[in-house]
């Protein structure tokens, strides 16, 4: 325990004093993405629980989301009932300091993307992006329908790939934790974990919001009962792009 609380308490610190310099500083992230929300449908089926894992693997993030899935039977709900989702994909790059604004034909996002349901893919739509008032920012959302019979539970994958996010010469993972909405109550139990190669804590150079775990293999995140009011970011050490290159 006293090591982990050393280990938040420098990475906090790193934090303060990075994000002061960081604010000059150039900084973009391709396909960043969040957790599900509910376009159509909502307030019917419970997320029941959700694993989110964070994998680095040299440049790249790969996230990993598992959700069980439940739509109640009589008395609650007597019918079928069809749900879509949707997950978001960004493309950011600072505009300060006369920067150029973002436009929709330089956005990227993922560059790997998959649907299950139950183990079965699942077609989904890519909407067109949009750009936010600042222009700063590019977003699309992958949107799915399914249908739920009466007490119905389904196994929910949400796989995506895209490169770390930069900010001046370090490399960042951001995860939009605060996306998830209009699901029938809040998750039973919701965890986010974050693992890297080797040590993860040896790859962490800051990280917010305070997390319930950190160890030598993963930093986590669990909430009960409730949604994540805060957004997960982790920056990795100066470099680490660099040396993950040479591999």
């Amino acid at each position: 325990m006293k090591n982990t609380r050393t280990i938040w308490l420098s990475a906090l610190l790193l934090l303060c004093l990075t994000s002061a310099m960081a604010r000059a500083d150039h900084k973009m992230i391709q396909g960043r993405t969040g957790l599900p929300t509910v376009r159509e449908g909502g307030d019917k089926v419970w997320m029941e629980s959700g694993v989110v894992k964070l994998k680095v693997s040299g440049n790249t993030l790969a996230v990993t989301q598992d959700f069980r899935l439940h739509y109640p039977g009589p008395p609650l709900e007597n019918g079928p009932r069809r749900v879509t989702i949707a997950v978001r994909e960004d493309f950011y790059r600072a505009t300060d300091h006369n920067a150029p604004q973002v436009t929709e034909e330089e956005a990227k996002g993922f560059t790997a993307f998959d649907v299950t349901m139950d183990g079965r893919q699942v077609s989904s739509m890519t909407e067109p992006w949009k750009l936010n008032e600042k222009k700063d920012t590019a977003t699309r959302w992958r949107t799915w329908t399914v249908t739920f019979q009466p007490d119905q539970v389904r196994q929910m994958r949400i796989v995506s790939r895209a490169p770390l996010g930069t900010e001046a010469n370090r490399k960042y993972v951001q995860f939009v934790s605060k996306d998830l909405s209009a699901w029938r109550g809040a998750p039973e139990r919701l965890e986010i974990r974050f693992s890297a190669p080797g040590t993860a804590e040896a790859h962490l150079a800051a990280l917010e919001p305070r997390p319930d775990n950190v160890n030598r293999n993963a930093v986590q995140w669990v909430y009960r009962k409730s949604r994540p009011h805060r957004d997960i970011y982790l920056q990795m050490p100066v470099g680490y792009g660099r040396v993950a290159s040479r591999h």
